[in-house]
């Protein structure tokens, strides 16, 4: 099998490159940079059409979706899968993506059925995985133990970064449209499972907002105002003042290891432990904590994070918020637990930290799941089916 991975600064990156190396594909990468044009952009569509035509090549294969990768693909005649694992990426809107040479696997349902309803018949579901025999292969001993036990841990952004800290421009509104979102977002803070801002935005606020962020709208790709302010700024507002409000109130009461790449001035309490500084210590922390939070941005309607497959794929203990499709793959109580509000939180930590033979039961379970039915491996099982090259 002859496959062009497009490769990019993603996670999965190495842990997909590993599977396609254990079946002993002939793999050709090509590298794409995270900040160049990926809707239109000549020189690499034309690089990407001289490979294929010197190369037969049986697919192309990358993480997330490439307008730039299915235009060369569809010159060509190569089929072209597609693993996507942001949400929302607006790539997805692009017009490329009915070309019958796509094979779109999206990890959130939601963004599943909504294209899918549009008449897409280039997209299927398909969630993301745990690189389980790469895990297993990082040995444990009593100085990491004791370097990374910890009552909880979270890893991930605060996003409280200058790039990421959207809510602050929000003060640029007037008063009455700066209540009116405030309340969208506190409204918002306490339902999980369904996302609700693009609905209720109207056109004269999208206008105010558009004086802020100055989002440009492309011809090429039906995501408009609404849905990016709906779907990807506000969501990632709400998500910056939850991760904190939690961390915050746990850290208050339970010893709880913070890694991100940012000080948190803002969380006296918390435990500042700084970047997981590579793949390896990432797993030891999920190890080591007794319980691993995820605290999911909120632009995943539905979808599993990646972090909670790495999570459970090491044996470690998950206790995220509800998200829906972790009901298509694991039973809640038997290999995860999930909490729907604050209270129910502090209940859930409080009772997990005191029943210590569950919760190491239950992350054993999470673990023989995932190891069972959730790898690269199975995925790409999947994909080969559904594309017909097995």
């Amino acid at each position: 099998m002859k496959v062009l991975h497009i490769t990019w600064n993603a996670f999965g990156r190495d842990d997909i490159q590993a599977e396609f190396d254990r079946r002993k594909y002939e793999v050709e990468q090509y590298n794409l940079e995270r900040k160049e044009d990926h809707f239109s952009n000549q020189r690499r569509e034309q690089e990407m059409i001289e490979m294929m035509s010197k190369t037969k090549y049986d697919f192309v294969f990358s993480l997330n979706y490439f307008p730039i990768v299915a235009i060369a693909c569809s010159v060509c005649k190569v089929p072209y899968a597609a693993w996507v694992y942001d949400s929302p990426l607006v790539a997805l809107w692009h017009c490329s993506v009915v070309s019958p040479y796509n094979y779109i696997f999206l990890f959130d349902k939601a963004d599943y059925r909504e294209l899918k309803e549009k008449g897409i018949n280039t997209v299927y579901y398909l969630p993301l995985a745990a690189n389980v025999e790469r895990y297993d292969s990082y040995k444990m001993d009593e100085e990491i133990e004791e370097a990374y036990s910890t009552s909880i841990s979270f890893i991930g952004s605060t996003y409280t970064e200058n790039q990421f800290n959207d809510y602050r421009r929000l003060n640029a509104l007037g008063r009455f449209e700066k209540g009116y979102v405030d309340g969208l977002i506190q409204a918002q803070k306490r339902i999980y499972g369904n996302l609700m801002l693009e609905e209720m935005l109207t056109p004269e606020l999208e206008e105010k907002l558009q004086g802020i962020y100055h989002m440009i709208r492309r011809e090429d790709a039906a995501f408009g105002h609404g849905r990016y302010y709906g779907q990807v700024v506000l969501p990632r507002c709400i998500t910056a003042m939850e991760r904190q409000e939690i961390l915050e109130l746990l850290s208050r009461k339970y010893k709880c290891h913070l890694y991100t790449r940012k000080k948190t001035p803002a969380m006296p309490y918390i435990i500042n432990r700084g970047m997981a500084g590579n793949r390896k210590e990432s797993i030891y922390i999920f190890r080591c904590s007794k319980i691993n939070l995820n605290i999911t941005l909120r632009s995943i309607r539905t979808g599993i994070p990646l972090r909670i497959f790495e999570i459970m794929g090491s044996g470690g203990f998950l206790l995220t918020n509800y998200q829906e499709d972790m009901f298509d793959c694991f039973e809640p109580g038997v290999d995860f637990a999930y909490y729907d509000s604050y209270d129910d939180l502090l209940e859930k930590v409080e009772y997990y930290l005191e029943h210590d033979e569950e919760r190491q039961q239950i992350a054993r379970n999470g673990y023989e799941k995932v190891k069972k039915y959730h790898t690269y491996r199975h995925r790409l099982d999947t994909i080969l089916n559904i594309m017909n090259l097995e």
